[in-house]
């Protein structure tokens, strides 16, 4: 939306035209996880040193058991390590899942700075670690980005990234799911952004339900459409235009919009909102808990929200967006052989 002042001066007509690359932009959801490495892990630095001893809380979850889920991982930025253990949770920018020993499952997106992506050596994975001031850090060897992720694309398609360790890991990993599925509860686990815009040092869960991805595409193309009424709105008055051309215009608009979700991704969610991953969560698992435990269904890939909204993520009717890791067995097999 940093071009509006441009658009309006362009007329209406003009804005029709260009209206149709503002869903990648609307809705801060979408906006904040490209290039998650460094912002992220600023934020988490700076808001530390300004909130020093505050509690944790996150959308709608709640503090995980020490040891729950061992195959959780954390992506840390190695330029900002140092001996001191709190240096782990000012650099935490991803997560990530253990798939076996040796490799890990993450976002695609996680793996840029801007336009250029981040070599192995830039990443640091800390394995073992409910706390961030815990766990044994691993270098990462190998970084295999899905060939299908377009880092300049407007879709967060093949949202995908296998990191291979320079050393095998100890600790559990988890399994991958061997069948589709758009329905039952699942967990998402994490330490991104909570609802009062801190971030924890503890492991965070949250309990939402797999939903199919219809349920995404219509309530994210509403508030696409709702971003689109309130700009053709405010151009409306500045040109004296009737209140009927608006809404005449946003419909337009609208029944042109494609599905924001492909069938590489998962949705999951709660309608009413409030439940969530957010930012600093990317790359973490979604999982669903069977008869021989965790199997993991998604990778936490993207959002989306009203361009004015206050909180950051958790909206109602927008839900969460996923790899949907089923699509992926193969590819997964192929880079890292496990099945």
């Amino acid at each position: 939306m940093k071009t509006m002042s441009k658009l309006v001066r362009a007329g209406l007509a003009a804005t029709l035209a260009c209206a149709v690359a503002l869903p990648a932009a609307a809705g801060n959801g979408t906006e904040g996880v490209k290039s998650p490495m460094k912002r992220v892990s600023a934020a988490r630095a700076e808001w530390r040193k300004a909130h020093a001893g505050e509690g944790d809380r996150v959308f709608g979850g709640f503090q995980a058991k020490k040891d729950a889920f061992p195959f959780q991982v954390a992506l840390l930025n190695t330029a900002g390590l140092n001996d001191d253990p709190e240096s782990q949770g000012d650099s935490q920018f991803c997560g990530g899942s253990l798939i076996a020993p040796q490799w890990v499952l993450t976002a695609a997106h996680c793996m840029f700075d801007g336009d250029a992506q981040i070599t192995p050596g830039d990443i640091t994975i800390l394995v073992g670690a409910t706390n961030l001031k815990e766990g044994k850090r691993i270098a990462v060897s190998e970084i295999h980005v899905h060939e299908g992720y377009d880092n300049g694309g407007t879709t967060f398609d093949n949202d995908l990234t296998l990191l291979k360790l320079a050393e095998p890991s100890d600790r559990p990993f988890v399994k991958l799911v061997e069948t589709d599925t758009e329905a039952g509860k699942a967990t998402v686990t994490g330490w991104g952004m909570m609802e009062d815009m801190s971030f924890p040092w503890d492991l965070m869960q949250v309990d939402i339900d797999l939903t199919a991805n219809a349920a995404c595409n219509t309530g994210i193309k509403d508030i696409y459409a709702g971003d689109v009424r309130k700009f053709f709105s405010q151009f409306a008055e500045a040109r004296r235009v009737k209140p009927e051309a608006v809404e005449e215009a946003t419909k337009l608009f609208a029944s042109g919009m494609g599905d924001p979700l492909t069938g590489n991704m998962l949705c999951a969610g709660v309608p009413e909102g409030g439940r969530d991953s957010c930012y600093g969560d990317s790359g973490g698992p979604l999982f669903v808990q069977g008869p021989d435990g965790a199997r993991q269904v998604g990778v936490v890939s993207w959002g989306a929200g009203p361009e004015d909204a206050e909180a950051a993520c958790g909206f109602a009717n927008a839900y969460g967006v996923y790899t949907r890791v089923a699509k992926y067995r193969d590819w997964i097999a192929a880079k890292s052989g496990v099945k």
